[in-house]
């Protein structure tokens, strides 16, 4: 069958050539559109249903929201892990499905049952709400909008309405998630006090300010030969509206306006997240979020076009500064891949030259490089796979050339046995086809051998194709694109390469390369010496396998590289105590402490979540960025590690009450999907009692203190965050004839609000919420 196959290579040369041609164009072609990132994505497959109730406990958000969803989801097919996190006011539950689940498949069976568990959560606590559809590698592009000129509600607003709308039309951007500012909206400011001399409720000023803000469709009428359309308008559209909004009528027919009981204006919503940037105070932050499957410098890309083309619209004094581009990292990654393979394929042209004396030789071995390679972007575009460091930085250049140099040698070795026979030619015709002979029959002879030589590799990476899990998406992957190369790689050799010798050595080469020759001579010499002491050179030999085997031992092993992503992550925790405006603070004393690092570019902080409550995090919980410069431009640290070191040390001694740990974006937000926590080793206890889970995991932490090799080590705070619970007596109620409806409306009034409308300004939208002053007076 191989002998048949080069063969007819051979004879068909032209037509070989030609095909080799074509499929090398297509592979260009595919190569462009090929999906790049730095590293593999090794996300699973997960939903994540948040549900957003701002007001209640844990422990309420446990009870009324996280377990009903819990138990909704259980029985849910393909699903290998259900967990949740339970904060003041957020509640989050992912569900992991099996590898090879389609995603949209999954998102459907969780949306059907979060409908069936909205019915069993109460009412006005809020609704799930499923989490865009990205993975570990999403966080594509970040970005913050800063201004001298303008006041952190206009900067967020112009996010909100205008630029985060622009980068969410992007190809490819499936979300945007935004942090920071203030939320623009219209408050009502009621006074309690003037209420109780009208004998009004907050309750009857809810339902009148929503009863007073719709409209309505009156059908039409016909009129001649027109239609006429007949609608009611009450909606809201200025301060004013709502100043002259009619309460109540007192008994001499003057009307009571709600101007009178209380203050309308337009203020910021309470928040829960902000971010500071350089110790220059607060910004609003925006983070890009890719869609999962998409390829990730194209977006990228695109984001930042996107962005430059918003530059030119912004209003006076509006900024936007990147300070995370994943095109960037994937850049270096790309830069270092294709840096080492050049530099290896170089390499293995000299060799070639110097060994075999042959240039033409060389470089149509040298051709087994590339064109295997481009023939494997086509299959990698086929099946999905994304090039990234491992599944292009495990090609290995010796194994794509084995089998054309082998050929190649086959080859040079026949016209040094059968030259005479070649030169008992006289015509040229009848030395083209002696040359021609002398090939077919030097590639026959070998391609069986190195037929079989490629397939003992390809069957190496077997395993490997058969992983699942976290390590099939980390392997399986770079094995496929080593099986196709190395598949190509043996075509190339098989039918490609003979075809094309037999036009390249009409004039064939009847020596090796000087060199060789020398290399040869030395060769015999060491070979001799060698056989003459076997059993020296056998003990020496196990000898050096068991010391190799000694020393691997000892040397450390991680499941991922640690690969210099050109920024730094802080992870950020504090007390569940600690207020919003103390964490601000705080992070600009951080942030100037990090500034006087010379490596650091520019640093970035973010506390807390946004209004979407994209991630159940509280005000005690945050993250740094810190961009870095170059390597070569680093003088206070010779690596990443000690400069992490050197960092941790600085910030702890000028901010002790803070609890830190130095990673990597990327690093940090896989760990948080695949495990929930972004530490590398998780350790997880179950059970009923906080207080017993909480002294269980104190002892846990003393003893790991003690293991060899524990960087960060810390145990998740679950108690500690003051509660003021107002707590209806229903004996007292039932005597004064107060209803708890009436109690618990004032009690969210005091500083959450009740959202009572929306005002319109355009295609803007505000919330209308309502408040009470004068909070002294309900004591």
């Amino acid at each position: 069958m191989i002998d048949k196959l080069i063969r007819a290579s051979i004879k068909n040369r032209a037509l070989v050539l030609v095909l080799t041609f074509m499929v090398t164009l297509v592979g260009i072609y595919n190569a462009f559109y090929l999906s790049i990132d730095a590293i593999p994505d090794v996300t699973n497959v997960q939903v994540s249903a948040v549900t957003s109730s701002p007001g209640l406990s844990p422990l309420e958000v446990e009870q009324f929201i996280t377990y009903p969803i819990e138990m909704e989801f259980t029985g849910l097919p393909n699903v290998t892990e259900i967990r949740s996190i339970s904060r003041a006011g957020v509640s989050s539950v992912t569900v992991v499905f099996k590898d090879g689940t389609d995603i949209y498949f999954a998102r459907q069976l969780v949306n059907e049952r979060i409908k069936q568990a909205e019915a069993i959560i109460p009412p006005d606590y809020g609704r799930p709400e499923l989490s865009p559809i990205a993975t570990g590698l999403g966080d594509i592009y970040e970005f913050v909008l800063t201004s001298d000129r303008h006041s952190p509600e206009e900067l967020r607003t112009y996010m909100d309405w205008e630029l985060s709308r622009e980068v969410k039309s992007v190809e490819g951007i499936i979300d945007v998630n935004i942090i920071g500012g203030q939320v623009r909206q219209y408050q009502v400011k009621i006074d309690p006090r003037r209420l109780a001399v009208h004998n009004l409720t907050l309750s009857q000023i809810y339902d009148k300010l929503e009863s007073a803000n719709q409209n309505t469709g009156g059908g039409y009428i016909s009129k001649n030969s027109e239609q006429i359309v007949i609608r009611g308008e009450s909606q809201y559209k200025s301060i004013e509206d709502l100043k002259n909004t009619a309460v109540t009528t007192a008994g001499d027919g003057i009307p009571l306006l709600l101007g009178q009981i209380a203050e309308v204006e337009i203020g910021p919503a309470l928040r829960f997240g902000l971010v500071t940037k350089d110790s220059q105070g607060e910004v609003v932050g925006a983070t890009a979020m890719m869609l999962m499957g998409q390829n990730s410098l194209e977006v990228v890309k695109r984001v930042k076009i996107r962005i430059e083309e918003i530059k030119t619209k912004l209003p006076p004094g509006m900024r936007i500064e990147t300070f995370y581009d994943r095109s960037e990292f994937i850049g270096r990654t790309l830069s270092t891949i294709f840096t080492n393979l050049a530099e290896a394929a170089i390499l293995v042209v000299i060799v070639l030259i110097i060994a075999l004396g042959t240039v033409k030789g060389a470089l149509l071995v040298a051709l087994a490089i590339p064109i295997p390679m481009l023939t494997a972007t086509i299959f990698m575009n086929a099946f999905g796979i994304v090039g990234n460091l491992m599944s292009l930085g495990a090609l290995d250049f010796g194994l794509l050339v084995d089998g054309t140099i082998v050929m190649l040698e086959s080859i040079l070795h026949g016209f040094i046995l059968k030259r005479s026979f070649y030169e008992m030619q006289t015509k040229l015709e009848d030395r083209e086809l002696a040359a021609e002979e002398i090939i077919t029959d030097a590639c026959v002879r070998v391609g069986r051998a190195a037929a079989f030589s490629v397939a003992i590799i390809l069957l190496v990476y077997l395993p490997l194709m058969s992983l699942e899990g976290v390590e099939g998406r980390m392997f399986k992957p770079m094995a496929i694109t080593v099986a196709l190369a190395l598949g190509a790689s043996l075509l190339f050799s098989l039918i490609t390469f003979p075809a094309a010798a037999s036009i390249l050595f009409k004039n064939p080469v009847f020596h090796h390369s000087k060199y060789w020759d020398i290399i040869t001579e030395k060769y015999k010499l060491l070979l001799d010496f060698g056989m003459s002491r076997k059993k020296e050179f056998c003990y020496a030999g196990i000898g050096v396998v068991v010391l190799a085997m000694l020393l691997g031992s000892a040397l450390g092993s991680e499941f991922l590289p640690r690969i210099d992503e050109g920024e730094i992550a802080i992870d950020i925790k504090r007390l569940p105590s600690t207020s919003i405006n103390y964490s601000r603070d705080t992070n600009s004393d951080m942030e100037a402490v990090l500034k006087k690092f010379p490596e650091v570019v520019g640093v970035v902080s973010r506390m807390g979540r946004g209004e979407s409550a994209a991630e159940p995090v509280g005000t005690d919980e945050g993250e740094a960025m810190v961009k870095l410069k170059p390597r070569k431009e680093w003088t206070s640290a010779k690596d990443r590690e000690e400069l992490m070191t050197k960092m941790k040390d600085e910030i702890l001694k000028f901010i002790p009450s803070s609890t830190i740990s130095l990673s990597q974006p990327i690093e940090n937000r896989v760990n948080s999907l695949l495990s929930g926590s972004k530490a590398d080793v998780v350790i997880k206890i179950y059970g009923d009692d906080l207080v017993k889970l909480k002294d269980i995991a104190a002892e846990f932490a003393n003893k790991l203190k003690t293991v060899p090799g524990v960087a960060d080590l810390r145990v998740q705070r679950v108690l500690g965050l003051p509660l003021v619970e107002i707590k209806v007596d229903r004996e007292n109620m039932a005597r004064y004839g107060v209803q708890a409806e009436e109690i618990l409306a004032t009690v969210e009034a005091l500083r959450l609000g009740r959202q009572t409308g929306k005002v319109f300004e355009g295609f803007k939208r505000f919330v209308i919420t309502s408040y009470s002053i004068q909070i002294d007076a309900y004591r």
